[in-house]
């Protein structure tokens, strides 16, 4: 396989979307993948295409300092994806990834989440609001992430005829999954949800929808719920993100459950206590520090 141009111009897009859209993926994990072979695309631009190609793009983005590893490794995957694809497709006559790994990662969370502290300023904020439509819903998205651990994508596809006040369950249709799991609710969260739901008067349709002039009424999307905590963080000087509310959520958990996994697990509703055991590991470093610190205690230098 020689160098050559991987596309020609006048049929990029179209073959780029016939790749992507056979694949059985969300359509939101499609758009990500289109957005990133681009960088991929560019490269071939420049080095063109040919057996070692795949590999060089590795080592070509070892070198970009600006990319995190996380981020290192989703393209290389996006590259990975597409490069299958084209071969599927009869479009090169080789698969040119098998044999190169992606970049190591560190299993630890780059991000620390909440602290106690972050959540007693949340605590006295959410509690002198006004009871405005805005606010509500604020505290609402603020419930389904400190008190179920909720994620992102799991609180924007929510819909109205999901939530079962009367019996405290919620229906979440989780990362990766088909169908919706039953999620029993906090009574904080049922008192919150009663609230916005009295307000709103919604009786079917998305749970939390976009107050925006350009998509008023539409489902609100990950990207507006991370612009709408980002904007009360910012209002109370919490160095955090949305996710921190997950971590925070579990790593709570992990605390008062006195490492039973399994038992977290069914909250945090993760498919394997793998993840959990990063946390477990992190909980149990935090509580020995300071005998670590007090090995030390008489040295000074």
């Amino acid at each position: 396989m020689n160098h050559v141009e991987l596309l020609p111009s006048n049929r990029r897009d179209c073959i780029v979307r016939q790749v992507f859209d056979t694949l059985d993926v969300s359509e939101t994990t499609r758009r990500e993948y289109a957005v990133r072979i681009r960088h991929f695309l560019r490269f071939t631009d420049t080095h063109g295409l040919n057996r070692n190609s795949y590999l060089e793009y590795k080592r070509y983005l070892q070198g970009c300092e600006t990319f995190s590893v996380s981020t290192k490794n989703k393209y290389l995957i996006s590259a990975k994806v597409f490069l299958d694809g084209l071969h599927r497709a009869q479009l090169i006559p080789q698969k040119i990834t098998d044999g190169v790994k992606g970049f190591s990662q560190n299993r630890l969370h780059k991000k620390d989440g909440l602290t106690d502290e972050d959540i007693g300023k949340l605590q006295s904020y959410c509690s002198a609001l006004e009871p405005t439509k805005a606010n509500l819903r604020l505290r609402a998205i603020i419930a389904l992430f400190l008190f179920q651990g909720l994620r992102q994508i799991e609180v924007v596809r929510l819909d109205v005829t999901d939530i079962n006040l009367r019996d405290k369950v919620a229906l979440i249709r989780g990362k990766g999954r088909d169908d919706k799991e039953p999620v029993y609710l906090h009574p904080s969260t049922v008192k919150v949800l009663r609230e916005y739901l009295r307000l709103y008067r919604f009786r079917e349709g998305p749970l939390f929808r976009s107050d925006s002039n350009h998509c008023r009424g539409g489902r609100l999307t990950t990207k507006s719920v991370r612009e709408i905590i980002k904007r009360t963080f910012h209002t109370l000087q919490i160095d955090g993100s949305a996710h921190g509310f997950r971590h925070y959520f579990i790593t709570k958990l992990i605390k008062s459950y006195k490492g039973e996994l399994l038992t977290v697990s069914k909250y945090s509703r993760h498919r394997s206590i793998q993840m959990l055991e990063v946390y477990n590991d992190e909980v149990i470093r935090q509580e020995d520090l300071p005998r670590y610190y007090s090995v030390f205690k008489d040295i000074r230098i």
